[in-house]
């Protein structure tokens, strides 16, 4: 992604995958969800646009869709009650913004 990206995005990344060692309070972790779900839905319309940019059947193509795909699974699961089970979501929350701004740097190259 762009250098000089200023969204909060890389800060939540990093408190949702610090959050297994912190254990957050639950509050914090419920914030944690509801910013990385806005984060990768801002992400899945990017990639979805961007996908429609380039050849069907690409290796960018199937990179974007693979990505839209494991985040929009991702953000079906409900955040478990526990500590740990909440910590691991927003880690895998996470994980799938990653991965669509993987998917959306191949598209840049």
């Amino acid at each position: 992604m762009n250098t000089t990206d200023t969204s909060p995005a890389p800060r939540i990344i990093v408190a949702a995958f610090d959050a297994g060692q912190r254990m957050p309070s639950r509050e914090d972790l419920v914030t944690l969800d509801e910013q990385l779900r806005d984060e990768l839905a801002r992400l899945a319309g990017l990639a979805r646009g961007a996908a429609l940019t380039v050849p069907a059947r690409s290796r960018a193509w199937y990179a974007l869709t693979a990505a839209i795909d494991a985040a929009e699974d991702a953000d079906r699961l409900v955040m478990g009650n526990g500590p740990l089970t909440a910590a691991l979501h927003v880690a895998e929350l996470a994980r799938r913004a990653l991965g669509l701004r993987d998917a959306l740097e191949v598209t840049q190259q």
